[in-house]
């Protein structure tokens, strides 16, 4: 039997004074005596480590992907992959992708780093090897956090091996991490005193982070950092043992939002070609805040990216990350190269600079290409396209449609037949050169899943609908206010005008209270407030997001969500619903009042992305529904969302894991849940322009009802 850390290469780097082993030696090392107490020490290191994460960089996405719902083997796929993605079980060693030895290549790499680093080091001063640790700190944190999620219960070690005797020793069953228990470690690690703390910084003031050559162009040193703040949520989100796990998730992914991205506005899909006009995949990207459809092309800092595992132009500067682009469809290429080094009298320095560009071309022998599930979830959609104005709109809806599926899947005609391809890692045969680990729309994705979880399910549809600002924030609407004059009279005070209403309490209005606690009248009639009265219970309240009541919801609830969540300060204003980044079209724009006005219909649109309506399709009614059964629906619309915004991107099954972990807990039965859904991977409903297709794999549901087959399996370890 073979050990986990078996060819464990314990440096990447020689000028670490640390030795790599060879594939067939256990393990051996020569440390010395060194000490990092430098940036140009420890920079050689940290690269090192960034070199280890390129070995886990691609199977991330593929791991992630071909066991999911999203994507489909076809007859090209290799025996390896069909068995993962068949649950077939296949152990580890068995494929390149399934090296968990990789993942504690890394961790070792973070751990003789972390040892050996002299933190009290001061210049200026300042201690300034703390951001450079905490991001190392930062890396092995991920590592164990991927392996938790791949793996279930694997051996949690923090001291560098650099013999057997380390190994042979270990206590493995008294240290086992588990997704109970890994937040609880890493904060026992002293994780958590890094959240604030800078990132490394490699520049000068010009290029504050510096940047890294990968032998085609530079990536900037700011998208290999993983923000720790986003850990601890996604650790904490992952135990779920408790509300307080899900709040503590919240505030974490709240943090971070508040600190770095929040006050830029998502950016969204504009589809310029209707269907019935032609070509669909002539999108465009509008908003100016970068183009959505390239996630994978991140070569400098913008506000949608946030953490890449960069790959290499050249094999002589690292990995060339090429595999996922192949598997989806897209056959690489590299042209390698090196340029002499001269020296400042144009000498030659005996150096050679390498350097080299991967292209791809598109191929119909994909591995895995989008299923029939995905299509289904696309299908389900409706583009809701708005022209006119804001008080004169002219509206069109356009089923079966949402604008990120044009981006993500792109049609490929080979010999008058229709391969459609996995799209973002190689869209129109450009080569990106990185993998993305974080992104913003994923962080709030995964907000609203644990502000859902923590009881505020109305809170996390406004996040997929409208966004989470002072301005959609709800009012708080009586149906029978208990204000009322010396007379017995009910009062209305409409600031605008200065004027008080008198109305009798028989009459049923709707009255809302505007933000200085003042009573502000909504009439039946009133244009888009149309919740019919008869669906709000006595002692209820709705409330009004986007000029849409459309939720109902305890008045102690909504109290309690802005006592623990405070989305009114200004720079949460710019943000908006992700869902209307794929149904709806137009641009950002503020009033002279400053509240919010769009015209990106997909945040208006009450006839098809409806709270109440999503929620009755599931059977749920939300006026009589109880809390559960909301959170539960409300889940169910995010992990849509999460299709829909996430695609072939890694983190599919994980999220379909963790979800179903979660309905198991709150009385709802996850197994069956997530067996279905993978078992349906092939199957899709019959819409205005398909039909359907049936492709139940009851093979894989009841291997899923196992759920050891959730998991894959370590390797055991033998002394023999």
């Amino acid at each position: 039997m073979k050990n986990i850390f078996r060819n464990i290469a314990i440096a990447s780097v020689v000028a670490t004074g640390l030795v790599a082993t060879s594939c067939e030696d256990m393990m051996t090392v020569d440390t010395g005596d060194k000490t990092y107490v430098n940036a140009q020490d420890t920079l050689y290191s940290y690269l090192g480590i960034m070199r280890c994460m390129q070995n886990v960089a691609e199977r991330q996405v593929i791991l992630g992907e071909i066991r999911g719902d999203l994507v489909n083997s076809t007859d090209y796929t290799t025996d390896t992959l069909f068995a993962i993605s068949n649950f077939d079980n296949p152990q580890d060693g068995t494929c390149s992708m399934l090296q968990v030895s990789d993942y504690y290549n890394v961790i070792n790499n973070c751990n003789f780093y972390i040892y050996n680093c002299d933190t009290s080091a001061i210049k200026s001063n300042i201690k300034y090897m703390i951001p450079e640790y905490a991001q190392v700190k930062a890396i092995r944190a991920w590592a164990y956090l991927q392996l938790v999620k791949n793996y279930g219960s694997v051996p949690y070690i923090t001291e560098p091996v650099s013999n057997i005797s380390v190994i042979t020793n270990f206590n493995y069953a008294n240290n086992q991490v588990t997704k109970e228990n890994l937040v609880d470690k890493v904060i026992e690690d002293g994780l958590l005193k890094f959240v604030d703390t800078n990132y490394p910084s490699y520049g000068n003031p010009a290029n504050q982070w510096g940047s890294w050559n990968n032998g085609f162009t530079d990536i900037s040193a700011r998208l290999c950092y993983i923000p720790i703040n986003v850990l601890l949520g996604d650790m904490y989100l992952l135990r779920g043992g408790s509300v307080s796990d899900y709040v503590k998730a919240a505030e974490h992914y709240k943090a971070f939002l508040n600190k770095e991205v929040a006050p830029m506005p998502l950016q969204y899909v504009n589809v310029n070609v209707l269907p019935y006009q032609g070509n669909l995949n002539l999108a465009t990207i509008v908003n100016g805040w970068g183009a959505w459809g390239q996630v994978y092309n991140y070569t400098a800092a913008s506000n949608e990216v946030i953490t890449t595992i960069p790959g290499s132009a050249n094999a002589g500067l690292g990995t060339m990350l090429t595999r996922v682009a192949d598997i989806y469809g897209y056959t690489p290429s590299s042209s390698q190269s090196s340029s002499e080094t001269l020296d400042e009298d144009g000498e030659s320095t005996g150096e050679y600079d390498p350097s080299g560009a991967i292209t791809v071309s598109r191929n119909y022998q994909r591995q895995y290409g989008p299923s029939e599930a995905f299509d289904d979830v696309c299908n389900d959609q409706t583009y809701v396209r708005w022209t006119g104005t804001t008080t004169s709109p002219i509206v069109s809806y356009i089923q079966n449609m949402d604008g990120r599926n044009i981006i993500s899947v792109e049609k490929y005609e080979y010999e008058g037949k229709g391969y459609p391809l996995c799209a973002k890692a190689a869209r129109g045969g450009s080569f990106y050169y990185a993998i993305p680990i974080y992104r913003k729309s994923l962080i709030w994705l995964r907000l609203a899943e644990a502000i859902n979880r923590a009881g505020y399910p109305e809170f996390a549809f406004a996040i997929l609908k409208d966004g989470l600002n002072q301005y959609s924030i709800p009012r708080v609407v009586d149906r029978y206010p208990e204000r009322y004059d010396a007379e017995g009279r009910l009062v209305c005070y409409r600031p605008a005008t200065d004027t008080y209403i008198y109305k009798d309490i028989e009459t049923g209005i709707y009255w809302s209270y505007d933000e200085n606690g003042e009573l502000a009248e909504y009439t039946s009639s009133t244009s888009g407030y149309n919740v019919a009265r008869d669906t709000i219970a006595n002692d209820s309240i709705a409330y009004s997001s986007s000029n849409q009541m459309y939720y109902v919801a305890d008045r102690d609830l909504i109290n309690q969500f802005n006592n623990a969540f405070n989305f009114k300060d200004e720079i949460w204003n710019s943000t908006y619903g992700i869902h209307a980044k794929g149904t709806g079209v137009g641009s950002w724009t503020t009033s002279n009042t400053g509240e919010i006005t769009t015209n990106i219909s997909g945040t208006r649109d009450s006839v098809y992305y409806d709270y109440s309506k999503l929620l009755l399709a599931q059977g749920v009614n939300v006026a009589t529904a109880s809390r559960e059964s909301l959170i539960n629906a409300v889940e169910n619309i995010i992990v849509d969302e999460l299709a829909l915004e996430t695609a072939f991107e890694g983190n599919r099954f994980t999220d379909l894991v963790r979800i179903a972990e979660h309905k198991n807990a709150s009385g709802f039965n996850g197994t069956d849940w997530l067996a279905n859904k993978i078992a349906n991977r092939g199957t899709k409903k019959a819409t205005i322009n398909s039909s359907a297709v049936n492709g139940y794999n009851a093979s894989i549901f009841a291997k899923l009802q196992d759920q050891k087959n959730w998991y894959f399996s370590l390797p055991k370890w033998s002394t023999k």
